[in-house]
């Protein structure tokens, strides 16, 4: 796969532990970096979900999915349902 140049800000503890963590493996930062970025690609695939804001956002994405049935048309006129425009 092609390499893409990507630059980004981290804060300076972050800075320090990838260069302990470059001298003690003897692995270059940037690869250090693909391997944190795609093991939380994969963590998150496995689990389908995506990180949470706070614990209130993690308890409302909880009930997603949660109700069945209802009109096919729900999420497009939940404001007219929700008024009372539509039964």
């Amino acid at each position: 796969m092609a390499m893409v140049r990507y630059q980004m800000f981290i804060d300076e503890g972050q800075k320090r532990m990838l260069d302990e963590m470059h001298r003690r493996l003897n692995v270059p930062v940037a690869e250090l970096v693909r391997r944190a970025i795609d093991r939380l690609v994969a963590e998150q695939a496995a689990s389908k979900a995506y990180p949470a804001l706070d614990g209130q956002t993690d308890s409302l994405l909880s009930l997603t999915g949660v109700c069945e049935g209802g009109p096919s048309d729900l999420a497009d006129n939940h404001e007219q349902y929700l008024a009372g425009e539509k039964v």
